[in-house]
């Protein structure tokens, strides 16, 4: 699997609109926020970690939470067997939390925490004008190629420009059936930072066509001299690429009732 062609005739061609930073991060942006929690399971202990994530979910289940939760478990590198959670947040459930909490949280204490080495929160954001969102309610994909992008200190602007003007050309060329969803770092890491996350419903997929390259796309909709120009300004603004693949857990995972 080639996965920097998926990433570039993939992922960025179907991903940008939105050329302020500030807006994506401003509150009212219409993105939702997600807590992403990142556990690392203590050698030999997965079995008893997952016994004990399985149990707070049947609590928050009983106590009729409506907060969902998407698990999923990273595959090959040095982050393989990391757990990471994907939790839709909101700013004011901090200052309400609810009245079983503290319940939860004296459980996760009790029968999850002891099975991890550590766990680090990010809050990151979606840039729902990016990428190719999947529906509404559309099902989580088995894998996900997640594509973490460094951009260069001041080249933010540079890189979503010439994001959207890969996005506006890619319009004109059909984007392909694989759900593109774009993070972008609010809190707790990198403010620099991008997160690219690439659905597939098989390993098989990774390996199939991926269609027109970035500088036919854009050769295409503005003509050579300015193709080269655009892509020139993408590749000088990144400054580092790191790329996983995640496997859904559903077996971890919560699904509030009624969503």
């Amino acid at each position: 699997m080639n996965s920097m062609k998926r990433l570039k005739s993939a992922a960025i061609p179907l991903a940008a609109m939105c050329l302020a930073p500030l807006a994506c991060l401003a509150q009212d942006s219409q993105g939702t926020l997600y807590r992403v929690v990142t556990a690392v399971v203590k050698h030999g202990l997965t079995a008893k970690f997952e016994q004990g994530v399985k149990q707070v979910n049947a609590y928050l289940q009983s106590h009729g939470d409506t907060t969902s939760h998407t698990t999923f478990e990273v595959m090959y590198g040095p982050d393989e067997g990391n757990i990471v959670l994907l939790i839709p947040f909101k700013w004011e459930d901090e200052d309400n939390p609810p009245s079983y909490a503290d319940g939860a949280g004296q459980l996760v204490a009790k029968s999850v925490s002891p099975y991890l080495s550590s766990a680090h929160t990010v809050l990151v954001r979606e840039l729902p004008n990016l990428g190719n969102p999947p529906a509404a309610n559309a099902a989580v994909q088995k894998y996900y190629e997640v594509v973490d992008l460094t951009v260069k200190p001041g080249k933010m602007d540079d890189f979503l420009a010439a994001l959207g003007q890969l996005s506006a050309a890619s319009l004109k060329s059909n984007p392909g059936p694989n759900p593109v969803l774009i993070y972008r770092t609010v809190a707790g890491g990198d403010a620099d930072e991008i997160t690219v996350a690439i659905g597939h419903p098989d390993f098989a997929d990774f390996g199939r066509p991926a269609g027109k390259s970035n500088i036919e796309v854009l050769t295409e909709a503005y003509g050579g001299a300015a193709a080269l120009a655009i892509e020139n300004s993408l590749s000088n603004s990144i400054a580092s690429v790191h790329i996983t693949i995640a496997r859904y857990r559903p077996d971890l995972s919560f699904t509030a009732s009624g969503q």
